[in-house]
């Protein structure tokens, strides 16, 4: 495989690129352009602001919750569990799991690698249960009980605990659970549809717990490389289904694209409900496998995540989703931005290429075409969102919104409680929020996005050496899942919200918490 990429066409044209931006004439140039922006006032103003400590780390709170965990772990149930028959059957099966050949190596972390591995294969976990094995009754609760059992192996891993585990506080705590407790008192405002109401909140807020629970989860920098190649190793499975979808023309619904798209012949999807959510998926993972490329030490393992990063761009290319080419050029930009901007005039040539493949062509210039205006107004996006937001605006409920599950996503679409509602997703999760929760609930979601963002470019100032590019393809997956919701509720799939933030709590480990656990 190496071989054979290295023989392409494709990697002779980028190593000449590479090689011409770094004749000496260019090297300067960048050198320059880096030795001014590293000296100005404002880069200097924000490394300042970047290396302070965060509230937490020197907080009360956080010292408060260590003596929790001291208290804990001198509670003297470890030595009660340690001595009991459920303990000496979990390390015999344990030790049996080890000693396997195919799953040794993967599970020697024991339980906690399997709930790990777990978050980190949610999509391909839930869609096993739900769509092959058809075991509705477990797939609808198995993410629940992922997210009970995950929380009491944490308390026991505490309890039993020789020494006290410390606390993991950190600011995004903080900025998920003012979140939560805005929407709570929204909820206590809002309700008109009780039953309704609650499986809206649910659906907005139970998959944030996934933050709170990976981020103590994670012990080292083991479990959190692990977690990275098995999302690396799924996004890369999907992708290469994905080209494979687009070289045998799979069939599409109709209304996947419209008439006067003559060029599109088909859109992948691979296993995913719909081709936008499959790019979403890949601009959440190819900024992965791109940092990996940058962080492995070897060349064979660079031309691997290269190989599956270009894969998921190839993915994300084929699904024809305009957003999700939006999306995967801001995560690109920012990554090159960050860690080789060397590589701005490789994204130049190939996106120039890219612009004149004819599938390209059509799906952009389409935008421009009165058919387009015609049918956007109909039933597209312009069409969905002023409908959403003159309900808004009819009921005066600009500030706390109309109610969780009453407009805008799945759970109002499946219940439809108003006959006067004309029903229908927005597409536009920003959109979403603001009718169900107003200024008040968007503007707390915007924060606290905002303030992941700002902790996401602390990880990545104190991110050492291979490290910084994970870091930086982390934050970039991320930045294009918050981009590419401005045209898609990409968070209405449960999946797809649970994968986001899982990925923001490996951020945060890498960044503020993997040294500490080394030492």
């Amino acid at each position: 495989m190496i071989g054979l990429l290295k023989d392409s066409l494709l990697w002779h044209i980028i190593s000449a690129i590479a090689a011409w931006c770094g004749r000496p004439p260019f090297a300067k140039a960048f050198a320059a352009l880096k030795r001014c922006w590293c000296e100005s006032f404002l880069y200097q103003s924000i490394a300042r602001l970047l290396r302070r400590q965060t509230a937490t780390e020197r907080s009360g709170l956080r010292a408060f919750f260590d003596r929790i965990n001291e208290r804990l772990s001198s509670s003297g149930y470890g030595d009660y569990v340690r001595s009991g028959i459920a303990y000496r059957v979990y390390g015999a099966l344990m030790q049996k799991v080890r000693e396997s050949y195919l799953f040794g190596t993967v599970l020697s972390g024991g339980f906690t690698t399997v709930l790990l591995i777990m978050f980190a294969a949610y999509w391909p976990m839930d869609y096993l249960l739900r769509d092959i094995l058809q075991m509705v009754t477990v797939a609808s609760l198995w993410d629940e009980a992922l997210f009970l059992v995950s929380f009491l192996w944490l308390v026991h891993k505490r309890l039993s605990a020789g020494n006290p585990i410390q606390s993991r506080l950190n600011s995004v705590d903080l900025l998920l659970g003012f979140y939560i407790a805005v929407g709570l008192v929204l909820f206590a405002f809002t309700r008109s549809h009780v039953s309704i109401n609650v499986t809206g909140f649910r659906a907005s807020m139970q998959y944030l717990l996934a933050f709170f629970l990976v981020i103590r989860l994670i012990r080292d920098e083991k479990d959190f490389k692990l977690m990275y190649n098995v999302m690396i190793l799924f996004a890369t499975a999907f992708a290469i289904h994905g080209i494979y979808q687009y070289v045998i023309g799979v069939p599409i619904p109709s209304n996947w694209t419209d008439r006067a798209e003559t060029e599109v012949r088909t859109r992948v999807f691979s296993i995913f409900s719909n081709p936008n959510i499959m790019g979403a998926y890949m601009v959440l993972f190819a900024p992965f496998a791109i940092g990996q490329a940058y962080a492995s030490e070897t060349v064979p393992k660079k031309i691997l995540y290269w190989f599956c990063g270009l894969c998921m761009c190839g993915a994300c290319l084929f699904t024809m989703s305009r957003g999700a080419w939006l999306a995967l050029a801001v995560a690109a930009v920012f990554f090159v931005l960050i860690v080789d901007r060397r590589l701005f005039l490789v994204m130049l040539v190939l996106g120039i290429v890219a612009c004149f493949l004819p599938f390209v062509q059509s799906r952009i210039s389409y935008l421009f075409t009165t058919n387009f205006q015609e049918s956007n107004n109909r039933a597209g996006r312009a069409k969905r969102w002023s409908t959403a937001l003159s309900y808004v605006d009819h009921d005066h409920a600009w500030a706390g919104g109309l109610g969780y599950g009453i407009y805008g996503g799945a759970v109002a679409v499946q219940n439809k409680i108003n006959q006067n509602y004309d029903y229908m997703y927005v597409d536009n999760y920003y959109v979403k929020i603001l009718a169900e929760n107003g200024i008040i609930g968007l503007a707390t979601l915007l924060f606290s996005m905002l303030g992941l963002t700002w902790n996401g470019f602390k990880a990545i100032s104190r991110a050492k050496g291979r490290k910084k590019p994970l870091c930086v393809g982390l934050l970039a997956g991320l930045l294009g899942i918050l981009v590419q919701s401005i045209f898609e509720s990409i968070w209405e799939e449960p999946y797809m919200m649970a994968l986001f933030f899982v990925v923001a709590a490996m951020l945060i480990f890498e960044g503020f918490f993997s040294e500490k656990a080394e030492q």
